[in-house]
């Protein structure tokens, strides 16, 4: 018997903490990652009602939604940088929703900030959010077989960090 789909509120209250950690991931600024996930919800909801919702799981749906409001941002940001007053600075990523996070996670946040962001990203999507290759690739607009290669990129990049080696 196939499953119902789930309905856009229980997708939002299973799935809100994700958007927003994966925002605050990426922006490095709690306000600015509430306000990508509130406006990520708002256009998930506006394309749910309109019947072109996910036709998978919708963490990944939603994160793509999400990562498209950040290149947004970004890009934005990157044009308005010469103005000094406005400039885009990356604060230190913190937990936008006061959750309590794991010490070993910190620690790793932390050497993962030596990372490029898209290695950054794809070890959050796979270790933090549990996403296949494929859905990865669906929200960082790869194939899976470019996930696996960042992927692993990104594992062999944490293992030379000085602070890993003997």
């Amino acid at each position: 018997m196939a499953e119902d789909p789930p309905t856009f509120e229980a997708a939002y209250r299973a799935h809100h903490r994700d958007v927003l950690r994966y925002a605050a991931l990426m922006l490095g600024d709690p306000d600015e990652a509430a306000d990508v996930a509130a406006d990520a919800f708002t256009r998930a909801f506006s394309a749910w009602r309109d019947g072109r919702g996910p036709t998978g799981r919708p963490l990944p749906w939603l994160l793509v939604i999400a990562r498209r409001l950040v290149l947004d941002r970004a890009r934005r940001r990157r044009l308005i940088r010469w103005l000094p007053l406005l400039g885009g600075e990356r604060l230190p990523a913190t937990a936008a929703d006061g959750a309590t996070v794991n010490e070993v996670w910190i620690w790793l946040a932390e050497l993962a900030a030596a990372l490029p962001e898209r290695q950054r990203e794809v070890l959050f999507l796979r270790y933090r959010r549990d996403l296949t290759d494929e859905e990865i690739g669906e929200v960082m607009g790869l194939s899976a077989s470019g996930v696996r290669s960042l992927l692993s990129r990104a594992v062999h990049a944490l293992r030379e960090h000085p602070e890993l080696s003997r």
